[in-house]
Order: structure tokens, then sequence, then C-alpha cells
């Protein structure tokens, strides 16, 4: 007999299965510069998120949310190494505290209110501390589930990015992205400028990013998600912190 439940369940499965894949292609630029300084695609299929960079380390990032995992690979090294969604919220809650103990500007980055207004008739969505500002301009994705797929992983990937030294806190980009899916929106482009107080040379700095969806996948994608797959398989796990060190000597 099959209970009430199992179909909750099934039903939740199907309707995992039958979200549509899509990938974006991200550019990263230093300033006014016209080149970028990092490029990378982000597939989303079957429930998980794949990154590949296209520049610098071959890195590969593999989100799989059902089991609340983040998997990276190494290319060049051979080896892989996971990160529970739970460490990573330990490790982002340990930071709230520090931040909030060194006080000034640097508590700004941590939980206190932050500066929202939007740009009017350039659709640019602004939000800030004394520390840093985004800018954001967004785009309706063409799958409705695909902006919320899209937070989900953009949320983790800013924790994961905070592990790494000289990084932003990243609870600021998180609540960037709870305002881009609320409009039901993707990022189309964004503008982090730092203050003078972090910035280099006592100067502002700011990193643009421009971003490209994809609404199918090609056959080329289909053979990324594939190498991800036989590296996750065949490469050597080592712990996190063996990980990092090695790729920071």
């Amino acid at each position: 007999m099959v209970t009430v439940v199992t179909l909750v369940l099934i039903g939740a499965g199907l309707a995992e299965a039958q979200h549509e894949p899509f990938r974006i292609d991200t550019d990263v630029f230093s300033g006014d510069n016209r080149e970028p300084f990092a490029q990378s695609i982000t597939i989303f299929s079957d429930g998980m998120v794949y990154d590949f960079p296209q520049m610098g380390p071959a890195e590969i990032t593999v989100f799989d949310p059902a089991r609340g995992r983040i998997v990276l690979l190494d290319g060049q090294r051979r080896v892989k190494t996971t990160v529970s969604t739970h460490e990573l919220l330990e490790f982002t809650a340990a930071l709230k505290v520090k931040l909030n103990q060194m006080g000034g500007v640097m508590a700004d980055t941590a939980d206190n209110p932050v500066e929202k207004e939007s740009d009017g008739g350039d659709q640019w969505y602004v939000l800030g501390n004394r520390l840093v500002t985004y800018r954001v301009r967004g785009v309706e994705p063409r799958f409705d589930e695909a902006a919320a797929r899209y937070q989900q992983f953009a949320d983790w990937y800013a924790r994961l990015n905070a592990t790494r030294p000289g990084s932003m806190p990243p609870f600021l980009r998180i609540e960037l992205n709870r305002a881009l899916v609320q409009h039901g929106l993707i990022p189309e482009e964004v503008e982090l400028t730092v203050s003078p107080e972090r910035g280099l040379m006592g100067r502002n700095t700011t990193i643009r990013s421009r971003h490209l969806p994809y609404w199918r996948l090609s056959n080329t994608d289909r053979q990324r998600i594939e190498t991800a797959g036989h590296q996750m398989a065949k490469f050597t796990a080592v712990s996190f912190q063996e990980y990092r060190q090695a790729s920071n000597p």
C-alpha cells in the first residue's frame, strides 16, 4: 500500500527531477578594465551545481544541496575535499561573533542594518554599509525556480569564499541574493566597491561581474559534468585544512 508520505516524497523527487537545467557564464573585471581577470561557467543540472573556472587554478566546485555538502576538485594535484554546509554555518557564525567583537566598520559587515535603495530608471539595486557597497542589476530568468536555485548556490558559495584568507565576509552578499530572489531575478551585473579603509592604496576598490544565462545545456556542458563526476570518483580525498594549506603555500 502506498502511503500519503510516500506519495509526497515521490512528488518532491519528481519536482526536483523536472527542474530545467541551465548555465550561467560569469566574467569578473577589476575597475574599468575591459579584459576579465576571472571567468567561470556555472551549470545547474539534476539538483546539483557545478562551477568550472575558465581562468586560473583548475578547481571545480560541486554543490550538492541534497547531501548538504560542497566538493572541491583540484585537477592539478588530483585531490578532492568535502566541506559540509553545517561546517560552513559554524564557520560563519564564529566569524560574525569575531567581527562584532572587533567593532567599528568591521561590525557593520556582520549583522548591522544595511542601506537599501533603488537607482530608479536604471533598475540598479544598491545595498551597503560603511565598508562595502553592492550595486546589482537583475534579469528575469526563463524558468520560475531558477532565481531560487541561483540564490541557494550563491549563498553557500559566498560562505565558502569567506573561508579563504583575505576574503570579504559573506553576510552582505547573502542579503543581496535574498533581495534579488524576492524580485524573482538573477544577477545580470554586479559591482562591489570596497571603501579606502580596506581598498588598495587607500582608494576605493571596485570589482565588476557580468553574468550571462543560457537556458539549454550544450554537449560540452554535459561533458563538463561527466568530467566532474569522474574526478569525484577517482581523486584522492584529503581534509579541508590539508587541501587549503596545499593550495596556499
